[in-house]
């Protein structure tokens, strides 16, 4: 091993920990949020799936399942169970008899708004525990963290 590679072993160690840190914080958060949803609000994973449709008003199953980061199958089962709690309302496409298209109900526009008011919150939490410099080092590491995820 050449001096440059052992001179940023203890950083990459350092970085592996703190990533393995963080991940492990935002399960739990995860967890303890899934323990909190209480009946007549949208679980997380339901968030995540539905908030493709802000600012649209009808999309395929594809799209859905795409933006929410989850398989086809996986979105047409939890559409199947938010259709029954008149979340969203499901229809043949007119052109396409094989696809389907979701909309958002009343219902489920007035949950989802709540669910990002509520994510909102939590956001201006962990930013206002952050001074100004780390505020700026935060957005800007984790654009770019984002990014190298999306390219693994």
């Amino acid at each position: 091993m050449d001096t440059s590679e052992h001179e940023t072993l203890p950083h990459a160690e350092r970085f592996a920990a703190a990533w393995d840190e963080f991940f492990s914080a935002v399960r739990r958060a995860r967890g303890r949020a899934a323990q909190e949803a209480q009946p007549g609000t949208l679980t997380l994973a339901q968030f995540q799936l539905l908030a493709a449709f802000e600012g649209e008003s009808e999309l395929s199953v594809g799209a859905v399942a795409e933006a929410g980061g989850v398989a086809p199958p996986t979105a047409t089962r939890m559409l199947a169970k938010l259709e029954r709690d008149g979340i969203v309302e499901r229809s043949r496409c007119e052109d396409d008899r094989r696809s389907t298209t979701v909309r958002l109900t009343v219902e489920g526009r007035r949950l989802l708004k709540r669910k990002r008011a509520l994510i909102s919150a939590k956001q201006r939490t962990i930013y206002e525990s952050l001074n100004a410099a780390e505020r700026r080092q935060a957005e800007a590491i984790l654009h770019r963290l984002a990014a190298a995820v999306e390219h693994l």
